[in-house]
């Protein structure tokens, strides 16, 4: 039963053509009519400007309705804007996409496409369903059959009018199909991603998990060098002192209690280094009880006011939470040394398969991504997960870095 399925998915959407090419028609003739007639005042700017986003979400519309009815794979062929622009620039740079005039041509040739589709179909499908019930209509007598004047109205013309209806489905289903077919190439040629955008993609993507493994390699050497320059340090002067501990416990019971006083601040002091290196790996407070507490923790640490406000359930995956845990710890660590903020603001939100976090500052701006960086290599973590980081910071401020991850429970 499968080609009765596809064939009624696509002949709805061959009937869908119609409405929405009217309705694609109307809204792209009224946006641009009045964007071009206000012009002269300067207001049509925006206007025309803003058709460029409502042509993007009509498309993300129509690949949509094609994925659901026609079984495509379309994807959004958008790229990505650029970072530290404002809405009036993100809107100028959809509005110079290319993909973004794809789109508007694909909905342009929606209402023409659908005049053709929808009269084809309903002519195709009402003949077919006329002949399939000749039987019906000559037990209710209504059977009647025209032709250059001549009127057949006997069984026999029936008989032969239920057979054409039979040979009638076969040629509306391969025009429907046929049909379906032009529009899943018409649809990939103009709303699906090029593969010059895909080769694009994947070289960043190479690069960026490129980044991230230099990135390790680094970070495995920093924590080699905290290691042995810290615990490892405090761990043999505990392992002398102890062993000087024990020769005086007997020749000069006092000095060995002493030494071995030493020896437990020491060993206090071996306990903390490693604790903050363990935390730098992953917090125990992140993995036991997730970003709603661990967030909270890593504000209060700041040396700067912060408020924090935290709604991401259900829980991220380990690595969504950890990337976005580790980029606000990033962003506070900055805020407190470069900034001269007076307050910080911490925003993390799931909105269904997207975590978004958002750390503000009102410092004195002036924050980049430089190669090897903190920020490049947060940048580059979020990057390997197919997330995006963002920093808007003009001059003397404010900060803003805006990460979205994709995520799953």
């Amino acid at each position: 039963m499968t080609w009765i399925t596809s064939t009624a998915r696509a002949l709805g959407h061959l009937l869908l053509n119609l409405p929405l090419g009217v309705l694609y028609f109307t809204v792209l003739a009224v946006g641009l009519s009045l964007g071009a007639g206000l012009l002269i005042t300067l207001v049509g700017i925006p206007i025309l400007i803003g058709m460029g986003w409502v042509v993007r979400t009509l498309a993300d519309v129509e690949r949509a309705r094609l994925n659901a009815f026609l079984a495509t794979t379309l994807r959004a062929p958008y790229r990505e804007p650029a970072p530290e622009t404002g809405w009036v620039a993100r809107l100028a740079a959809i509005a110079k996409d290319p993909a973004t005039w794809r789109d508007f041509l694909y909905l342009a040739l929606r209402l023409p496409i659908g005049i053709v589709t929808f009269a084809t179909m309903i002519a195709a499908w009402a003949i077919t369903m006329a002949l399939l019930l000749s039987p019906v209509s000559y037990w209710l007598g209504f059977f009647r059959v025209d032709i250059a004047g001549l009127v057949f109205d006997g069984p026999k013309t029936m008989v032969l009018a239920t057979i054409a209806g039979l040979m009638s489905v076969v040629l509306a289903v391969a025009t429907t199909h046929g049909l379906a077919k032009l529009e899943r190439m018409l649809a990939s040629a103009l709303l699906d991603t090029s593969p010059e955008e895909l080769k694009r993609r994947v070289d960043d993507v190479t690069r960026s998990r490129s980044r991230t493994m230099t990135a390790a390699d680094q970070e495995r050497r920093r924590l080699e060098r905290d290691l042995h320059d810290g615990a490892q340090q405090r761990l043999v002067s505990l392992a002398m002192t102890l062993g000087l501990a024990q020769e005086k416990l007997e020749s000069d019971p006092e000095q060995g209690a002493r030494l071995v006083r030493e020896a437990h601040d020491e060993a206090k002091r071996a306990l903390q280094d490693l604790r903050d290196l363990a935390r730098g790996l992953h917090p125990a407070i992140l993995t036991d009880h997730g970003l709603e507490a661990a967030l909270p923790a890593l504000a209060a640490r700041c040396p700067i006011p912060a408020r924090v406000d935290v709604a991401v359930s259900p829980r991220p995956g380990v690595a969504a939470e950890s990337a976005a845990y580790f980029v606000v710890a990033e962003a506070l660590t900055n805020a407190a040394r470069h900034s001269r903020a007076t307050q910080v603001r911490v925003t993390a939100r799931r909105e269904q398969d997207l975590l978004t976090v958002d750390v503000w500052d009102d410092g004195i701006g002036n924050a980049t991504a430089t190669p090897g960086g903190g920020l490049a290599g947060l940048t580059d973590r979020v990057e390997a997960l197919e997330g995006r980081l963002t920093i808007s910071s003009p001059d003397r401020g404010p900060t803003l870095l805006h990460v979205e991850i994709p995520c799953g429970s």
